[in-house]
């Protein structure tokens, strides 16, 4: 479930005069479930959206963030994951950092201002005050219900730095959780085959915002892509005239030729996208960074695209094909973007 969606969940909570708590994963040691920035939000009916690891794990945070918002408290804790003492259970021989922030009317205004920027793929960094449970981090060596620190009513929540959150991440520095509101711009796939069309189904289901863009207008109908964000029909030689591809974007050229395939990639190459990667097989990657060379691209930037695109797995169907491209993209979100 995409974070938007958790968000429009706790906004439909309060439109209905109701609460919520959510429940933020702050901080991951060693093997854990989730890293910092994970969400999941749970319901007076009982209901939740999102998810914070699976498991022991989810279950007591799902236990114990229905009892903190019928008590409308919010809290910090830790939990481990290994070892004779595990609160959990679990061995996966790490801990987690979990807060569960009291939602009522006064947070309101930040979440519809975190969902805006989301929407938009813009930068902004939400900031939650933990000083009120307490200065610092929690030792090491404490966790479980020792290690709990509650109030009672909302934590106070803010977004900042809209126009700078690079080399922000997610975690807790001097009494404060930031996050990075949206660290990923959107994801541009040009060229909607069998392929592309593939690829856009496997990467909205793991949350990217998936700009399809063709020049063939019988390509983008909505039945052939249905989930993505937008579909454009484009001219391969001028991207810019509907694509505004920017630094914390990703762009995948899968189109029907060489000669289409290298206008885009040279042209998203000059806009120095997050990950830029095309579908070829060894010829055909010879041939592009060859051209690239020839028009004057420096060797680190011809290195920086991802041809052949995706993972080595013998990929051989599109489907089989999109999953090693998605597998590729999920990496570098993971270990670049977030």
């Amino acid at each position: 479930m995409n974070k938007i969606e958790i968000v429009d969940r706790v906004l439909a909570a309060l439109d209905a005069h109701e609460h919520a708590e959510v429940v933020i994963v702050t901080g991951a040691h060693g093997s854990s479930p989730r890293s910092a920035g994970a969400w999941m939000a749970v319901f007076a009916d009982g209901s939740f959206a999102g998810t914070v690891g699976g498991g022991r794990v989810e279950d007591l945070a799902l236990t114990e963030a229905a009892e903190l918002l019928a008590a409308c408290e919010s809290r910090t804790v830790r939990y481990t994951m290994g070892g004779k003492k595990s609160d959990t259970g679990m061995i996966c021989g790490g801990a987690i950092d979990l807060c569960y922030a009291f939602v009522d009317e006064s947070v309101r205004d930040v979440l519809e201002r975190e969902r805006g920027i989301l929407a938009a793929r813009a930068e902004g960094v939400l900031a939650i005050d933990l000083t009120a449970l307490g200065e610092g981090e929690s030792d090491g060596a404490i966790h479980g219900a020792e290690s709990a620190r509650t109030i009672s009513g909302p934590l106070a929540w803010t977004i900042e730095h809209p126009e700078h959150q690079a080399g922000i991440s997610a975690g807790v520095a001097e009494g404060r959780y930031l996050e990075p509101v949206c660290p990923e711009g959107f994801t541009y796939i040009f060229g909607c085959g069998h392929v592309g069309r593939a690829l856009a189904g496997v990467l909205t289901a793991a949350g990217f915002e998936v700009i399809a863009c063709d020049n063939r207008s019988a390509m983008l109908e909505e039945h052939l892509l249905p989930g993505v964000h937008e579909r454009r029909l484009v001219d391969y030689d001028d991207l810019s005239a509907t694509c505004a591809i920017g630094p914390r974007d990703l762009v995948v050229s899968a189109t029907s030729g060489h000669g289409s395939d290298y206008a885009v990639v040279s042209q998203a190459l000059a806009a120095h996208p997050s990950y830029l990667g095309c579908l070829g097989s060894r010829k055909k990657t010879a041939f592009v960074h060859g051209k690239l060379a020839e028009d004057g691209f420096a060797s680190d930037d011809i290195e920086r695209v991802h041809m052949p695109i995706g993972l080595s797995i013998h990929a051989e169907t599109p489907e089989e094909i999109a999953v090693s491209i998605a597998a590729q993209m999920i990496d570098h979100r993971r270990t670049v973007l977030f």
